[in-house]
């Protein structure tokens, strides 16, 4: 079948559009033709919309860079004040833990003071009431007759010697001796001998009195004769006639006369010892009915039983057989009593606490356990 020709265009009518008359104000009639084309066309419709929202664009951009300024200043505000409380409660966590640390060091002083107090003010009514009673009294009297004894005769020995040439000097001169004869020398032994015998009175007499009995006048008159004759030889000797002598004999007696006074005092004080009566007024031993505490520690000996290792400050019970906690428990209570010392050992409570009697390998880790333990502390 034959193509049809294409129809022919229809021909279209083009709008004929009028150029709007120019019109002219009446000041530019008279300027030249160039300066009126240079007129800027009339903007068309819809740029001014344009343009207020490229502004509004604009502005929302600087909306939103301040707003994310503020957010990201907001924030790092936030974030240190967050870091400040941290800080804060670092501090106050520190300040805790170390008010806790302190208050529990120092109640374990406490209780350690308390707990001495305790211990060492029994021990101290104990020894006032042993000091008051009669057994006491007694044994602090028989201790001044011993001291007046100890302190006076080597005071009397010292006297003797400087009074031993004196005598020697009065013998001499007596009996006209010639120097280096037999004599001669044994007069050097007369002063000796009559501090001797004075001594041997003394001591004597307060033996005597501390057993019961006493001397009678005769010893008195013997010991005073021996110190009147040394004091008379010593004057002899010394004086080489007139009152100028006299002056030279007075040195002489110093010897004779401080033996004298040194035997009167220490008789003196023993007859004082003798009077006293220190069983009248003062109760008994058995009266006070005193049970002091044991000697801790006494019988601690290093025995065939050993020592286990040092355990930690505080006694974990937990997992212990029913023996070795109930023991263990017992122990605690001791050490706290005062019946054990602290870290005591496997032979002490074996001993102490076991009466000797049961396992000592159970007492070996007992001991082990309870080692670094103390009263008032316990384990974290």
């Amino acid at each position: 079948m034959a193509a049809l020709p294409a129809p022919a265009p229809v021909p279209v009518a083009t709008p004929v559009v009028r150029q709007s008359e120019i019109e002219y104000e009446p000041e530019f009639e008279d300027r030249p033709v160039e300066v009126t084309r240079r007129r800027k066309p009339r903007r068309e419709v819809g740029s001014a919309d344009e343009l207020r929202e490229q502004l509004e664009e604009a502005r929302a951009v600087i909306d939103v860079r301040r707003e994310d300024e503020r957010d990201r200043r907001e924030q790092d505000v936030e974030h240190r004040v967050a870091l400040a409380r941290v800080q804060e409660r670092e501090r106050t966590e520190a300040r805790l833990r170390r008010e806790r640390d302190r208050d529990a060091a120092e109640d374990v002083a406490l209780a350690e003071l308390y707990r001495r107090a305790k211990r060492s003010g029994e021990r101290a009514r104990i020894r006032a009431e042993i000091d008051g009673s009669a057994e006491m009294r007694a044994l602090r009297v028989a201790k001044v007759r011993k001291v007046a004894l100890l302190a006076g005769i080597p005071v009397l020995t010292a006297f003797a010697a400087w009074s031993t040439t004196g005598v020697q000097a009065g013998v001499v001169r007596l009996l006209n001796l010639d120097v280096g004869t037999a004599s001669w020398t044994a007069a050097w032994a007369v002063e000796p001998a009559l501090i001797t015998i004075v001594a041997l009175i003394i001591i004597g007499r307060a033996v005597l009195r501390a057993s019961g009995g006493n001397v009678d006048w005769k010893a008195g008159v013997v010991e005073w004769t021996a110190l009147g004759l040394s004091l008379a030889l010593n004057i002899v000797g010394g004086w080489h006639g007139g009152w100028d002598g006299l002056l030279t004999a007075l040195p002489h007696s110093i010897g004779p006369i401080g033996c004298a006074g040194t035997a009167f005092l220490i008789g003196l004080f023993d007859g004082y010892v003798t009077a006293a009566r220190p069983w009248e007024g003062a109760p008994r031993l058995a009266d006070l009915k005193i049970t002091p505490p044991s000697a801790a520690g006494s019988d601690d000996l290093r025995t065939a039983i050993k020592r286990g290792k040092h355990g930690p400050a505080g006694v974990e019970s937990g997992g212990l057989p029913d023996d070795v906690r109930t023991l263990l428990a017992d122990v605690q209570t001791a050490i706290e009593d005062g019946v054990l010392s602290a870290d005591p050992s496997g032979y002490a409570i074996y001993k102490h606490v076991m009466g000797g009697k049961g396992d000592r390998a159970r007492a070996s880790k007992t001991a082990a356990l309870v080692a670094g333990w103390r009263p008032g502390l316990r384990a974290v």
